[in-house]
């Protein structure tokens, strides 16, 4: 075998030995890896976090509606007076959460199968996301997945305590709960909407076209 040949070949099985590396070494190769969070995510220390979030989740862009509540108990009225004002019929599809059947729906009609062409859903998100104003649903036996796609009008509730900074946030959370992932997460940022069609903004081309997002809490 040549001198060349015997060097070249020596070198591949160098670089192709098992090298076992301990966790410590893991660990630091993993960070050198992933850059400071606070180095590429925009600041807006001028704004709450809860002031953030409305702030985007009502632009041009996102064509949410928001509301403001300070506890459970107006939520079925704050729905009643969203129906009434777009003349839609008392009468909704509700997640099959126990937190929203035990509230006085009083003369609003609701139900918890949800049509395909449904006019209003009524459901509560898990966490806000103020940075991008985004949702955070889970798939649950009480949060049904097509609820948050099938309504025309989606009407959603979500804790204040729940609205994070950013979306780095809402994994920071999922990690200290053990990493255990459900069936599947959705973030719903907006409207539905689409220019794929002469490049012309549509409304509710593949879900819902109006969002009314209400604010628990303070």
């Amino acid at each position: 075998m040549s001198s060349a040949r015997s060097k070249i070949l020596g070198r591949i099985r160098l670089a192709t030995a098992t090298q076992v590396a301990d966790a410590a070494y893991i660990a630091a190769e993993a960070a050198a890896l992933l850059p400071d969070p606070t180095a590429t995510r925009p600041a807006f220390e001028e704004f709450s976090i809860r002031e953030k979030f409305v702030e985007r989740a009502t632009s041009e862009r996102l064509t949410a509606t928001v509301d403001e509540i300070d506890d459970w108990s107006a939520a079925t009225d704050t729905v009643h007076n969203y129906l009434k004002k777009n003349n839609i019929p008392l009468r909704i599809a509700l997640q099959p959460k126990e937190l929203l059947a035990n509230l006085n729906w009083a003369d609003v009609e609701h139900h918890e199968q949800i049509a395909p062409n449904e006019l209003a859903a009524v459901g509560v998100a898990d966490y806000g996301i103020a940075e991008t104003g985004t949702l955070v649903f889970t798939s649950k036996p009480d949060s049904p997945t097509l609820f948050n796609f099938l309504g025309l009008h989606h009407i959603v509730l979500v804790e204040s305590k729940n609205l994070l900074r950013y979306m780095e946030d809402y994994w920071i959370i999922v990690r200290e709960n053990g990493n255990v992932q459900p069936r599947n997460i959705n973030f719903v940022t907006g409207t539905s909407g689409t220019a794929d069609i002469e490049s012309k903004n549509t409304r509710g081309a593949h879900g819902p076209r109006f969002l009314h997002i209400i604010i628990v809490g303070q």
